[in-house]
């Protein structure tokens, strides 16, 4: 068992203390191993939007992910060159392009779902399955509370994210 008398007692009992350590921790860990995949953070994002919705415009994604659609091309010109996406004519507006997913897309998108489920078992261990539960549930209520969008991180935008 740890030392806990090395850390700092009274930061230990502020949740946004909590939050802010354990997220830090986490989104290192997701980075590392999400780049070990060949899948930054926005990449990632992008690719399971297109999971549940293949085929959006870059503009629609921008939107739904809160990425400023001049990112958003440079994120969707590395899943290009990477062979994860491909632009195709957009079937609703001859101005745009429906961006969809790839073979080799469709073929990562299982290690992908598996090395963030490893995560989340690797984050929660000490915990039992209600507990599990019952903070995703309350995670899921605070950050309703605080106005943010269901699955979109809000680094996904500045572009600051490691999440």
């Amino acid at each position: 068992m740890e030392d806990r008398s090395l850390g700092i007692a009274s930061l230990d009992e502020r949740i946004p203390f909590l939050l802010s350590q354990l997220g830090f921790h986490v989104a290192g860990v997701f980075q590392r191993d999400m780049g070990a995949i060949g899948v930054d953070p926005r990449s990632y994002a992008v690719l399971m939007a297109l999971a549940t919705e293949n085929g959006q415009s870059q503009r629609q994604l921008s939107a739904r992910l809160g990425i400023h659609r001049n990112a958003m091309v440079a994120v969707i010109d590395t899943l290009e060159a990477n062979g994860l996406v491909k632009r195709m004519a957009h079937p609703d507006d001859r101005r745009a392009f429906a961006i969809t997913l790839t073979d080799r897309a469709h073929t990562l998108l299982p290690s992908l779902d598996e090395a963030t489920s490893a995560l989340e078992d690797i984050v929660t261990e000490p915990l039992s399955a209600a507990e599990r539960d019952t903070l995703r549930q309350l995670l899921q209520r605070i950050a309703v509370g605080a106005g943010l969008i269901p699955g979109v991180h809000p680094g996904l935008g500045t572009g600051k994210t490691n999440f």
